[in-house]
């Protein structure tokens, strides 16, 4: 398959997100007093899923999942007293260290981008993301780097990917692809948009869904199976 484009989410697709969102919640828990423990990072995860599917479904604003979800968390924990915007704020910054990267992906992006634009699309939040990728070996490798809140679009709508073509002049969507490891966010954006799609499914998920990708991998060196 003949694609000149690879479009690749950042988090959890090249970027190590478990990881740098355990720090990030840690650092912020101690730095609020508040005694960060594994099934409260467990809990934050589930309440964050689902803000980001409410994102994505257009019914709240990035500024509201961001202080809504610790807002809930702390909720849920029954700790009051904590402002959810400065939390946040604490969160956002220590996320903005997380630069580690999935095994692969800095040997993956360096080969594709000798023959192959790559660009990254993420609906994270664009200080954030544009810090993380500024520390990472993979910022020599990558084109352009796409951002919802700079767009003012999330995927999977696809005004997202009309930005995304306008911005790097392609034409052809048949040598674009999409690669990233959310059926809802990635994949689904990719397929509406008349794209092929690459799920990443590292933990081999069963796919539930109905949402179809175009070829799915369990590793990132696994896509030069199929490009």
């Amino acid at each position: 398959m003949a694609y000149n484009t690879i479009l690749f989410d950042a988090d959890g697709t090249l970027f190590d997100y478990d990881k740098a969102e355990k720090f990030a919640l840690a650092s912020s828990f101690r730095k609020h007093g508040i005694q960060f423990l594994p099934d409260r990072h467990a809990l934050y995860r589930k309440i964050n899923d689902g803000k980001w599917k409410q994102l994505e479904m257009g019914v709240i604003s990035k500024d509201e999942l961001q202080t809504s979800r610790f807002a809930d968390l702390f909720t849920a924990l029954g700790i009051a007293g904590v402002d959810a915007a400065a939390f946040n704020a604490d969160y956002l910054a220590c996320l903005a260290f997380g630069s580690d990267l999935i095994d692969g992906a800095a040997e993956v992006c360096r080969s594709l981008s000798a023959t192959r634009r790559l660009a990254i699309i993420t609906n994270g939040v664009s200080a954030t993301q544009r810090s993380r990728l500024s520390k990472s070996v993979i910022k020599d490798y990558v084109s352009y780097v796409f951002v919802s809140e700079d767009i003012g679009y999330a995927k999977p709508d696809s005004r997202y990917f009309d930005f995304v073509f306008e911005k790097m002049g392609l034409i052809d969507k048949s040598s674009v692809l999409v690669v990233g490891d959310s059926l809802t966010s990635d994949i689904r954006g990719g397929a509406s948009y008349g794209l092929d799609t690459c799920y990443y499914n590292p933990r081999k998920l069963e796919n539930l869904s109905g949402i179809k990708p175009t070829f799915e991998i369990s590793s990132l060196a696994e896509i030069f199976d199929w490009i």
